[in-house]
């Protein structure tokens, strides 16, 4: 009964759908072991979205950089508010607001001005420069986003729970966030450990604190003889 029981087992395994699974099983578990994950919180301990992480700047990027990534504008925001690329991809430039947008960066790796139109043509830009891009639109000043060019080296990005994957552990990787500086180019080196004690392995980062400007209703209209004394 045994021995019957055995190759039943070992026809299973040959199963061309089985063997499939059993392969898929085993290089999901290879890729468990080869990724790392890092969580990065500020200074309260509160996780940071949106945090774009650098490593092996010698070693080339997989993406390829014919793809067109997207920079949209939804909502009167820029979407995504971080959006990562490499040097020498090209971004487009679409409009999904029924209103119209003048968007404009003065940074130093692409300064450039587009005026769009609610639902006219997507406008594409080449990022021949690496670098932090910061941009605004001239008609909604809450609009602020960012496009990281990278050196052509691999990248992540954290997400809503400060979450981020590295390839190794021991490794030197780069950290950027927008309120890291006033500038916002400023990057963090940080060493990561040769193991990791618990994962995902916590960083902090001290962050700049949000400027309220306090609403001043001053009205002064000479026209109407109106106006705070």
């Amino acid at each position: 009964m045994k021995p019957q029981t055995f190759a039943t087992h070992v026809n299973l395994i040959n199963h061309p759908i089985t063997l499939c699974a059993f392969w898929l099983f085993l290089l999901l578990c290879c890729f468990d072991v080869l990724a790392e994950s890092i969580r990065v919180v500020d200074q309260s301990g509160t996780p940071i979205e949106n945090v774009v992480v650098s490593f092996d700047e010698d070693a080339p990027s997989n993406l390829d950089v014919t793809d067109v990534a997207i920079m949209d504008q939804v909502n009167v925001q820029f979407l995504p508010q971080v959006l990562v690329i490499q040097k020498n991809q090209r971004v487009a430039f679409p409009n999904s607001d029924n209103t119209r947008h003048h968007i404009y960066s003065f940074s130093k790796p692409k300064p450039f001005e587009i005026k769009m139109f609610s639902g006219g043509e997507s406008k594409q830009l080449t990022f021949e420069q690496s670098g932090i891009v910061v941009l605004g639109c001239n008609i909604h000043d809450q609009m602020v986003g960012y496009i990281y060019v990278a050196e052509n080296n691999n990248t992540s990005i954290t997400n809503a729970q400060g979450i981020a994957e590295v390839p190794s552990t021991g490794i030197a990787v780069k950290l950027w966030h927008p309120k890291l500086s006033a500038n916002k180019i400023v990057r963090k080196d940080i060493q990561l450990p040769t193991s990791f004690s618990e994962s995902p392995y916590d960083i902090q980062l001290t962050l700049l604190e949000d400027v309220v400007t306090p609403t001043q209703h001053t009205f002064k209209s000479k026209k109407f003889g109106r106006g705070n004394k």
